[in-house]
């Protein structure tokens, strides 16, 4: 392996466009996850096995759309008669209830407001694999992180301390 192989391999993408959020089962139908994409907040959401992403800013007051509720719509043919819609599911803006419309971002409160629907797939781990190594995706960070313990190296001797670090290692 050539030093040019060994850091597209190692380094992580510059400009990587895409991102891996979660393995499939860590988001089960009717749930969602919240991540951070370059300083961008960004809702994914499972609706009944298909995913669907936007941006957690609603385009009404620009509050934090993708922490509302996930709601299913509301249908009446004729007073009285009224049935949920499985198959239309909307997200409401905690500030105000605006509804939008997972798959394609559409209010039906202000027609000519949306919310921004993201391009969102699931792909095979083979397929991850070989494009992270490529450096055409980036991986996001998770929510956890392990204590760190400060390692240095002296006249020759790895060193470890088991001090927690802070920021990583030296």
């Amino acid at each position: 392996m050539t030093t040019a192989e060994t850091r597209s391999a190692t380094t992580p993408a510059r400009h990587a466009n895409r991102f891996v959020v979660a393995r499939v089962d860590e988001i089960p139908p009717g749930d969602r996850r919240i991540v951070d994409v370059g300083g961008r907040q960004v809702g994914v959401y499972n609706v009944g096995g298909r995913f669907y992403a936007m941006l957690n800013r609603c385009p009404h007051l620009a509050g934090p759309l993708c922490e509302g509720q996930v709601v299913n719509a509301v249908e009446s043919s004729v007073p009285g008669d009224v049935r949920l819609e499985e198959s239309r599911t909307y997200v409401t803006c905690p500030w105000h209830n605006w509804e939008f419309d997972v798959e394609t971002g559409q209010s039906y409160w202000n027609p000519r407001l949306r919310a921004r629907p993201l391009p969102v797939g699931v792909e095979g781990g083979a397929e991850i694999e070989a494009a992270v190594q490529r450096g055409e995706i980036d991986r996001l960070p998770g929510p956890y992180q392990a204590e760190m313990v400060p390692v240095s190296v002296e006249s020759d001797y790895v060193v470890l301390s088991l001090r927690p670090a802070r920021g990583g290692n030296r």
